[in-house]
């Protein structure tokens, strides 16, 4: 009763500060908010919306979260511009899993990316198929105001990107170079992954 009428007040908070702002104020609370409260848990069947890159400091102290903001727009803006190079852009893809544990992942001309994943509460694997050299992540994933995250370690994350960029590479050469290199740095001190919504 407790959590529900925190994700309760979380929504309500959420919704008010975004219709005032006008910005993604709410989903900010709603993400310190579910670090403190643990969001609750998600069910991944089905298809979502990609939004963008998601980050978030390795910390459970919440200063250090928001000491760490700066970091975190550096990882969601640079990765946001490394994966539009090759075509993954925030609401022209999709991630569809599916109940019998494969998942596929498509994005502008790229053929769709598949895969198998298992869900054990919040924690998640997903190993994809032969288009990534079998690259395997396991993350955590947890309730935002609109959809859920779906954080890895932000190194792994980055393996991610690059595997991708080499993918649309063979595809087709219209797309501009692009190198995870000059944000692996930053990389090491947070949880990088997918915002998805319904």
């Amino acid at each position: 009763m407790l959590v529900a009428s925190a994700a309760n007040a979380q929504n309500i908070l959420g919704n008010i500060l975004n219709s005032v702002t006008g910005g993604n104020v709410g989903e900010t609370v709603g993400n310190v908010l579910n670090s403190v409260l643990g969001g609750g848990q998600v069910d991944l069947t089905g298809t979502w919306t990609y939004g963008g890159v998601g980050a978030a400091v390795r910390s459970d102290n919440i200063l250090s979260t928001v000491a760490g903001n700066a970091a975190i727009s550096t990882i969601e803006t640079k990765a946001d511009n490394i994966l539009g190079k090759a075509g993954i852009n925030p609401g022209a893809a999709t991630f569809t899993f599916n109940q019998d544990g494969s998942f596929s992942f498509k994005a502008g001309r790229l053929p769709a990316i598949t895969g198998t994943y298992v869900q054990n509460g919040n924690a998640v694997t997903m190993k994809f198929g032969r288009q990534l050299t079998f690259l395997q992540l396991d993350g955590t994933v947890s309730a935002t105001t609109n959809g859920c995250k779906i954080l890895f370690n932000g190194e792994k994350f980055m393996t991610f990107a690059q595997k991708v960029i080499e993918y649309a590479k063979k595809i087709t050469t219209s797309y501009g170079v692009a190198t995870v290199g000059n944000i692996l740095t930053t990389a090491k001190s947070v949880d990088a992954g997918f915002k998805l919504t319904r």
